[in-house]
Order: C-alpha cells, then structure tokens, then sequence
C-alpha cells in the first residue's frame, strides 16, 4: 500500500489525505537518515516504535497513527544521545501517543535543522507525552 487514507476526522468532518511518500508499517522500524528524509510512516499495530536515527540536518519525518480509537500505542525513540524537544528536551525519552488517548490520524512530524542538537517538533496532531 503505497497511499494512506484518512476518511474520517474525530471533529466529525470527512476527507481523505493522499501521499505519493507515504509508507505501511507493520513492525517496529528504524528509521534511515536521507534514504527515509520527507516520508510519511504510518500503522495500525499496537505498540508501534519508530526508532530515529542521529540527528542529522534536513531531515524530516512524519509519523501517524491509523488505529482506530485507542486501539493502539505508538512511539518515536530519539537515539541515546539525542534527544526530541517536545515542550522540554530530554536526551533518549520517547515521545508517545498513549493507547488511552489515541485517534486515528493523530500525528507528529519531527526535523532537524544545522546546528541543533536536538530533533523538534513541527506540528502534532492529538495528545502526545514524553517518556517518564
């Protein structure tokens, strides 16, 4: 499957989104730095980790959830040196969209510019925590 769909907003309003870079996931995946630069990563699995690679400038990422409502957990885990500025920045703590509070189509879209030493986020879609 080389498209992915949403049909269905949780506010109620239908459309689809369709990407020629959009890419079916169904085990935990690591993530290459320039060959995977600009996709779209998305599941339906439970548990689902995406593991990044080092930081590396230019590099964009955008991971959604296509479970059905709380029907499944899924994880972004920076490299250990790294880390992901999500409101604060951690070194090596997962940013998560929790099973309890997941919808389908939420998503996180992650970068990394010259210079910064951590990724960041440029836009998220749905509740999102950082790991404890």
């Amino acid at each position: 499957m080389a498209d992915m769909q949403l049909t269905s907003q949780p506010n109620g309003l239908n459309s689809i989104f369709f990407d020629k870079n959009s890419v079916l996931k169904s085990a935990a995946y690591t993530v290459v730095a320039n060959d995977d630069n600009g996709k779209i990563f998305y599941s339906t699995i439970d548990n689902m980790v995406y593991t990044l690679p080092s930081i590396a400038d230019g590099q964009v990422y955008t991971f959604v959830n296509m479970a059905e409502d709380g029907m499944a957990k899924m994880s972004i885990s920076p490299a250990a040196l790294d880390g992901i500025m999500y409101v604060t920045a951690t070194d090596d703590k997962d940013l998560i969209n929790t099973k309890a509070t997941a919808k389908k189509g939420d998503s996180v879209t992650i970068f990394n510019v010259a210079g910064a030493v951590y990724w960041s986020v440029s836009h998220a879609r749905g509740v999102f925590a950082k790991e404890a």
